[in-house]
């Protein structure tokens, strides 16, 4: 929450030998705040995420072809562990199937005082695509939502946009985003109650897609570069990993060849959106179709491979 100016009295700063951290207390009216700001030198160890989880326990959150709270968990746990594995201290609120109170979350999160904040959540009405809300103010917050879409978009799934809401005197409606101390987001990744949009995330694998785009958008605001180990992110669903992607196409082969344009193009066990993914192309690069299928007025193509099939709207002839 921004705070006028004008209400502000000088500032005490006091620095740590170690000079990592610097903490400021801020007087306003009849309260006294104290904000850390980290100072990152060199590394990427000092930066701080919040990752809150929308839902749990007794509430279920939206439900349709899913439940919200159980795909809220899954993104949000992809995240958590892209994030771990590149250095980033992270926080979690939550681990299972538990009640997670608003108020509660909040205040752990302002306890651990991140750099950054998202809470995962999943939509319904009956809409389809990804949105996200940031603060009205813009700044850092509305960055973060704007590097999330980004790569949200890149593995397919498409946006309703960067959102604001604002409540009766003007400020952010939303709690996580109005009272959190950090810039925070609440990301919103697809309509349960659309079958379609549902389709998107009904596998592990999806939900680690999503929950892994988060985690670089996370990345690219902070500034520090993905240079980590890469995690594989065509893990089988249910959580068995090991299903590779297919090695392109080479030398002379029945069926055509055909190159990938999308940046996350998904491999399902048969054709159409409605089956299993099995892994994912990331590589944009260039395999072999031996069959075509057609449904609901997509065309699908057999990997030589025998991985799966793809859409080939997201691919051109070579």
């Amino acid at each position: 929450m921004l705070t006028d100016p004008a209400n502000l009295v000088p500032l005490h700063a006091e620095v740590s030998e170690n000079a990592s951290a610097m903490k400021i207390h801020i007087s306003n009216g009849s309260c006294d705040k104290i904000r850390s700001f980290k100072k990152i030198f060199g590394g990427n160890n000092m930066a701080r995420v919040f990752i809150g989880v929308g839902h749990g326990g007794t509430d279920p959150g939206a439900v349709g072809y899913l439940v919200e709270k159980d795909v809220n968990l899954k993104m949000a746990r992809a995240c958590y562990d892209y994030l771990q594995a590149r250095g980033i201290d992270t926080r979690i609120s939550r681990t299972g199937d538990v009640t997670d109170k608003l108020v509660s979350k909040i205040d752990r999160c302002n306890a651990f005082a991140p750099d950054l904040a998202l809470d995962i959540h999943n939509n319904a009405g009956g809409g389809d695509g990804f949105e996200i809300f940031h603060s009205v103010v813009g700044g850092k917050g509305k960055e973060l939502a704007q590097n999330i879409e980004k790569e949200v978009v890149k593995i397919g799934q498409n946006s309703r946009g960067l959102k604001t809401k604002k409540n009766s005197y003007g400020h952010d409606y939303f709690g996580f985003i109005r009272s959190t101390k950090c810039p925070a987001v609440i990301c919103e990744g697809v309509f349960v109650d659309n079958k379609a949009d549902a389709a998107q995330a009904d596998t592990d694998a999806e939900c680690r897609a999503f929950g892994e785009a988060y985690a670089r958008g996370i990345l690219a605001t902070l500034g520090i570069a993905d240079t980590a180990g890469k995690t594989d992110t065509t893990s089988k669903p249910n959580g068995a990993s090991g299903t590779k992607t297919p090695a392109p196409a080479t030398g002379n082969t029945s069926g055509y060849k055909v190159k990938v344009t999308a940046n996350g193009l998904n491999i399902r066990k048969d054709a159409g959106v409605a089956h299993t993914v099995t892994g994912v192309i990331r590589d944009k690069g260039v395999y072999t179709i031996v069959a075509e299928k057609t449904v609901s007025g997509q065309k699908w193509g057999k990997l030589k491979s025998g991985a799966g099939w793809i859409c080939l709207a997201y691919t051109k002839k070579v």
